[in-house]
């Protein structure tokens, strides 16, 4: 059976989001991360006028910072098919932050891990 990316997301990811303790409860997690030239959630989208990108998921460290990607796709898609957008998502937050994040590929049934700094 395939699933949508929503259905994805909801069915499987967040649930295994969860189970490695990550929670938007816990606020280690942000679901739809903002990234543009600042970086808010999706509550903050109205305060801009032109597009901007969301992350799938952003993982936080301790004081708040993005950790790491989590980019995600329907059941159907290779989870590779995102290293591009995730890519992107990265050169970001490395402008703003100052460092790479992790980057996780998934699409619910196989996550890939790319170190893109020494494994480009």
């Amino acid at each position: 059976m395939h699933l949508s990316e929503a259905q994805t997301r909801q069915d499987l990811i967040d649930s295994q989001l969860a189970k490695a303790g990550w929670s938007t409860i816990s606020r280690s997690l942000i679901e739809e991360f903002y990234i543009k030239s600042g970086f808010e959630t999706r509550e903050d989208r109205a305060q801009y006028s032109s597009k901007g990108e969301f992350a799938d998921y952003v993982l936080l460290d301790k004081t708040n910072k993005p950790l790491a990607i989590v980019e995600a796709k329907k059941t159907s898609r290779d989870a590779l098919a995102g290293k591009r957008q995730a890519s992107d998502y990265a050169d970001l937050i490395k402008q703003k932050f100052g460092f790479d994040p992790f980057i996780f590929l998934t699409n619910g049934n196989e996550i890939q891990f790319w170190d893109r700094v020494n494994y480009p």
